[in-house]
């Protein structure tokens, strides 16, 4: 047996994408290859050739390039091994023809099948002095014991036939290991100790099999050929064992790793951080609303999204340049292993995000997906696998809540995640069996331009927790990822009551909140398009109510929303206008028709006149812009006509009607309006 590494080959081909080879391990392979060549130089076995069987000779050289040609894969917990069995044949031609022959035949079989499988140059040459120095090793226990070479093998000289496969093996186990620590940058004695039972449990196998060849020979040489049958049938063996084992560790959509993988991927990890005093960071990346594809398109459909996700990350992965593991860890959700620290993490979340931003195309349909990815790191968020996976977790739901798309774990998002979990899995059933309920509160028109408006609010009658309001829930939708679900569910029901209202002769135009994360979603402006066309509806009966805060948060993407959403016709109004920080600039860079002033500025009118003069201001600006103004928080007459007075178009508060039921909201909106305001009492200025 050959025991080329597979930490050792993957090594090479790593460290020679990512960083130059280290110089102890240059040293250390030319040192090899030196002492190789003086060998091959100035030792005269070479040139001592005593072939008396040319026909045994010729076969053994044959299935000793086989051997190299077809190594036997065989699955390891932290990859695969491949067992050569070429050390069989070319032990075997070393017994019986001397070490010249069977180094030439080992080591240009070895080049040989190096070439083929197109291996770096540097491994070609390392196997080569590798290979030569191990048959050396072992024909020097042979020449001590004066048995070199051995026209026949009897049970007297079995012991010394073992010492010197055993020599073979030590001296090519030790080179190769050496080699592969180097490059690892790992200690020395920790990577010799690493599956040493399973190599030399294989050499062993594979060496003892030279002496049965020989004496096979002895009785027939066309027996030798018979012999390789069993190396055959262990070939195509360990081909179906390693086939099984990459299906019970990889995924079998995507070829990604899979959860186990990750797992055992990242537990390794940890072990090599602590002993070496490095970072790992764990990620979680969870395609966001990803059912609505299935639920709409298709599983067949939302498989072939799923593959073409997968090749995406692949390449970001790749193109980052970070020593990381992909893996698919089960339906819309991916994780990844960074063997980094925090900000080697966060740049490779930044490609995976951009990686998704691009629109992907499965059958002719153009999809938009979004990615929430949560980040852990070791040791400062956890130095167990498990730990980290959860944190990570943890994470990833808070990035659904964020405009980013990406959160690093904090400890205080931690304190109720398991109720939040649950509580969202039980939002989500809650959605389905229609657990939703719309409310709507009236906007009341304050001179005869304006005309009648009601804003939809959603409640959740939750089975055992009663009537939740909005802020109960939405933040949670946020975080999860169903605030798109839920957001459709409530346009739907209002612009189902919208044409209702209307057939009964009222003009109502119904405003619904969306969060930015549905906004800069492209899927909401042809939803909003089948819903208007499904209800029969004008566009204009429809507004869209954006907190301002979080639209200056993400004014690009925003701004580009909103044109498309107006362009339809659909009306925009900035909701807690005055809280956000938002610039005049800002303000006449967005396409709105309406601005709605924040409640805590109104509520407190009739006793700060700070309050009072920055409504006045507010309504002076909205007024100058062309806008709609409305004010809301309005719970006494007097602040009503005093916001009439100064040209606010909408007062919405409890003094002008609590939110409702449809039934009831129809009698605020049907009531006739006073036509005698009485003079307003507070005073805007001294």
């Amino acid at each position: 047996m050959s025991p080329r590494l597979a930490a050792f080959a993957s090594g090479l081909r790593s460290s020679s994408r990512r960083e130059p080879l280290p110089r102890s391990f240059i040293l250390y392979v030319s040192l090899i290859v030196a002492l190789a060549a003086g060998l091959v130089v100035f030792l005269p076995w070479t040139h001592e050739w005593r072939i008396h069987s040319p026909s045994l000779f010729v076969v053994l050289s044959l299935f000793v390039l086989a051997g190299e040609l077809l190594p036997i894969p065989v699955p390891r917990r932290r990859g695969l091994a491949r067992v050569t069995i070429s050390a069989a044949f070319a032990f075997a031609i070393l017994l019986r023809v001397g070490p010249g022959p069977a180094a030439v035949i080992y080591v240009s079989s070895s080049v040989i099948a190096d070439l083929a499988a197109r291996v770096s140059a540097t491994k070609i040459v390392f196997n080569a002095a590798q290979y030569l120095l191990a048959l050396l090793a072992a024909a020097a226990v042979l020449i001590a014991a004066n048995s070199l070479p051995l026209p026949t093998i009897t049970g007297a000289q079995l012991p010394i036939v073992l010492l010197s496969a055993a020599a073979f093996f030590a001296t090519n186990h030790v080179l190769a290991c050496v080699a592969g620590a180097l490059l690892a940058r790992v200690p020395i004695v920790g990577y010799l100790r690493e599956d040493l039972a399973f190599q030399a449990w294989t050499a062993g196998c594979v060496l003892a099999f030279a002496p049965a060849l020989l004496a096979s020979a002895d009785a027939s040489v066309a027996l030798v050929p018979v012999c390789f049958v069993p190396m055959l049938a262990v070939y195509f063996g360990g081909r179906q064992a390693v086939i099984s084992s990459h299906r019970a560790r990889h995924d079998g959509l995507t070829g990604l790793a899979n959860r186990s993988s990750l797992a055992e991927a990242v537990q390794e990890a940890l072990e090599n951080a602590a002993r070496e005093d490095r970072a790992v960071a764990v990620m979680l990346l969870d395609l966001d609303d990803f059912k609505s594809i299935n639920d709409t398109l298709g599983h067949e459909l939302g498989d072939r999204v799923i593959q073409q996700v997968a090749r995406r990350l692949g390449h970001a992965v790749a193109a980052s340049g970070a020593d990381t593991l992909l893996a698919r860890i089960g339906g819309d959700e991916f994780g990844v292993l960074v063997r980094g620290p925090q900000a080697e993490a966060e740049q490779v979340a930044g490609r995976l995000l951009a990686a998704l931003d691009q629109p992907l195309e499965a059958d002719s349909v153009a999809l938009h997906l979004r990615g929430s990815i949560g980040v852990a790191c070791y040791p400062q968020h956890g130095r167990t696998a498990p730990e980290l996976m959860r944190h990570a977790d943890v994470a990833m739901y808070c990035a659904k809540g964020s405009d980013a798309g990406v959160a690093t774990y904090a400890e205080e998002d931690d304190e109720y995640s398991i109720d939040r979990l649950a509580l969202a899995a039980q939002l989500r059933r809650g959605i389905d069996r229609g657990e939703l309920v719309v409310h709507y509160q009236p906007k009341m028109p304050l001179h005869g331009r304006a005309s009648m408006a009601v804003e939809a609010l959603v409640r959740w009658n939750h089975p055992q927790l009663g009537c939740i309001g909005p802020d109960g829930f939405i933040p949670l939708a946020e975080q999860t990822g169903i605030i798109k679900l839920l957001t459709e569910r409530v346009l739907e029901a209002s612009l189902e009551q919208c044409r209702l209202w209307r057939r009964a002769g009222l003009e109502v135009t119904v405003s619904v909140n969306v969060s930015t994360r549905s906004l800069v979603d492209h899927d909401l402006t042809v939803a909003i398009g089948a819903l208007l066309a499904r209800f029969d509806l004008h566009a204009s009966a429809l507004q869209l109510e954006i907190t301002e805060s979080r639209i200056v948060a993400d004014l690009p993407r925003a701004r580009a929303s909103l044109e498309e959403l107006r362009a339809m016709g659909v009306t925009i109004a900035i909701d807690d206008f005055g809280t956000g920080y938002s610039s005049l600039t800002q303000l006449q860079q967005l396409p709105v028709d309406e601005i709605k002033i924040d409640r805590s500025f109104v509520t407190g009118m009739e006793t700060d006149r700070q309050d009072a003069v920055l409504v006045h201001s507010i309504i002076d600006l909205g007024r100058n812009l062309g806008l709609l103004v409305t004010a809301e928080g309005v719970e006494s007459e007097n602040v009503k006509q005093v916001l009439a007075e100064l040209g606010c178009d909408y007062a919405q508060g409890f003094h002008v009607g609590r939110p409702a039921v449809a039934e009831e909201c129809v009698r605020h909106l049907r009531a006739p309006r006073s036509s005698e305001p009485r003079p307003p009492v507070i005073s805007l200025v001294k």
